[in-house]
């Protein structure tokens, strides 16, 4: 099958053709974002590499990268090194949310409901208190730019005035502006993504900022089984090792620390009410209830983690991921350090295995077992479910698996009335193929 990508002279051509090629259903933004072709913009944050509605259309987008890239989700707006702001569809067909994909391993978080709030994120998260915590360093230099006339003066028109006024000062202050997180979470903007910030924010510290590996090294400290727990937990680490550093840095022992847990608790808290998907926030959740003795509390806060994707845990940025890699997700160490009960778990189970196989291939054959079985059923619902972690809740070992997986997932979601996921996975699917030719 084709699809046209001649021009017409209907405003809202473009929008026409990719509801058709997709079969979703656009939001408002996204209509306003192809009829008025403000896609042709390339002045905004960090992300201002948009792709073109014709490259959208083509059969196999060469910027989609299949079974890294979430398999309901179509990249949109690129940066300058490889990440992308992908349109991520819900069950309902239309665009549920916009999330931000990492290429340096597959992690992702969502930034905002559209991509209006997307935008409106990337342009004022370097204003938000507290010092910005990248997965890596930035690969490339960038400008934020706003105005009427660039892609967040865009996204002006479509967020609360409140956040608007914002997107269009042309001062070209990129100073802190007080109280912008809780303005953006009492506007539902990016809520979300400035929860996780806020909760990174509370839990920086000046040890954090100052013990990076090379330092580690001088001092004899073991990086991955010591200084990574102590980065993200002050207190784990011992007064003799603290006043060390505190020599080392020149400054005073009780300076290095300065974590503020209930505040990040808040912010976890704020998330896992809204949603189940997102490992980091029952993390957090888990641990604070470990340091307040707890450890009922803080089992079932891990046994929600461990359902979620590790490429939705932000294992990096938090510190989390002083776990053993055989343990897979911190979640999984976590509850085996508490005696959790494996008898009525079979999931956790994959976890203490010592089998040949290894740990994503176990995970990826007990989701796929589980798709069969509710398939044979004829509950495509939760076949489409489970396809979709047997690909992306760990991961697979062999690239090759996706075919397979991206194949049935797109016939699950077709039968289950999912039509544009089921359009997305193909999509991905013809990609894979283009790849492994």
């Amino acid at each position: 099958m084709t699809h046209s990508t001649a021009l017409t002279n209907e405003p809202n051509h473009w929008c026409c053709a990719l509801s058709d090629r997709y079969r979703f259903t656009l939001s408002a933004d996204l209509v306003d974002w192809f009829a008025r072709e403000i896609w042709l913009r390339d002045q905004g944050g960090e992300f201002d590499q948009p792709v073109s509605p014709s490259e959208l259309l083509c059969e196999t987008p060469d910027f989609i990268w299949p079974g890294f890239m979430l398999p309901d989700s179509l990249p949109l707006v690129g940066n300058r090194y490889g990440d992308w702001l992908c349109l991520r569809v819900g069950a309902d067909n239309s665009v549920a949310e916009v999330i931000h994909w990492y290429h340096g391993g597959g992690d992702w978080m969502p930034w905002g409901a559209t991509l209006a709030e997307a935008v409106a994120f990337d342009s004022l998260r370097s204003r938000l208190p507290g010092r910005r915590q990248y997965y890596a360093n930035i690969a490339a230099d960038f400008a934020q730019q706003s105005g009427p006339a660039t892609i967040p003066g865009w996204a002006a028109d479509h967020l609360p005035a409140a956040i608007g006024k914002l997107l269009l000062d042309e001062s070209g202050d990129t100073d802190e502006i007080p109280g912008l997180g809780e303005l953006m979470i009492q506007h539902d903007v990016a809520s979300t993504a400035v929860h996780g910030e806020s909760a990174l924010a509370a839990l920086d510290s000046l040890l954090r900022q100052k013990l990076e590996p090379w330092a580690a090294r001088e001092l004899g400290i073991q990086w991955d089984q010591d200084a990574i727990r102590w980065l993200f937990d002050n207190d784990l680490i011992q007064p003799s090792v603290l006043q060390r550093l505190a020599d080392h840095f020149g400054c005073d022992s009780g300076d290095l620390r300065g974590q503020d847990w209930d505040v990040a608790i808040a912010h976890a808290t704020a998330v896992v009410a809204k949603r189940d998907d997102l490992g980091w926030a029952s993390d957090i959740l888990g641990w604070a209830a470990e340091r307040a003795g707890r450890p009922d509390a803080a089992i079932a806060a891990y046994r929600n983690a461990l359902r979620c994707s590790s490429f939705a845990d932000q294992s990096v940025r938090f510190r989390t991921h002083w776990f053993r890699e055989s343990e897979g997700k911190f979640a999984a160490a976590r509850l085996q350090e508490l005696g959790a009960d494996l008898q009525h778990d079979s999931y956790l189970r994959l976890f203490r295995e010592s089998k040949d196989q290894g740990l994503r291939s176990r995970v990826t054959n007990y989701w796929m077992r589980i798709a069969e079985q509710a398939a044979s059923d004829e509950r495509w619902a939760e076949a489409y479910d489970a396809y979709y972690r047997a690909g992306w809740d760990m991961g697979c070992d062999d690239l090759e698996v996706y075919e397979e997986l991206l194949s049935r997932l797109a016939d699950a979601a077709e039968r289950s009335g999912m039509v544009a996921r089921a359009a997305l996975a193909k999509t991905h699917l013809a990609c894979l193929a283009n790849r492994l030719r």
